[in-house]
């Protein structure tokens, strides 16, 4: 019966023929073959995360950053000038259906919030 040289790679017992193969599955960091590990998601995606202002908007928010849950979900918050800006600037941008279709729905909305909360501001 043959022996199998055992190599040991971070830890890892590996035998000998099956080196390069763990090597390349442990992402290139095992056993120093001078690749470069994988990618982190931050290096894979350079895109600002989504809870970066836009620079531009004077760091309102801006749906062309965002997916259109997160969008949603800040409208489902925003008052009416607030709706109507987003849509707005979404309708410039990307222009997704799925928010357009709806514009007086959310902006509806933004009205029954603003009619419960009451006049504002005096107490």
């Amino acid at each position: 019966m043959p022996e199998h040289k055992m190599l040991t790679i971070d830890g890892i017992r590996v035998r000998a023929e099956d080196a390069a193969r763990y090597r390349a599955r442990a992402g290139g960091s095992a056993g120093g073959d001078g690749q470069a590990p994988p990618l982190t998601a931050a290096q894979a995606d350079p895109r600002p995360p989504a809870s970066d202002p836009d620079p531009g908007d004077g760091g309102g928010f801006d749906p062309a950053a965002r997916t259109v849950l997160q969008v949603i979900a800040h409208l489902a918050e925003a008052d009416v000038e607030e709706t109507a800006r987003v849509l707005d600037a979404e309708a410039r941008g990307d222009a997704r259906k799925g928010l357009l279709e709806r514009r007086e729905e959310f902006l509806a909305e933004a009205r029954q919030r603003a009619a419960a909360a009451g006049p504002g501001g005096g107490a």
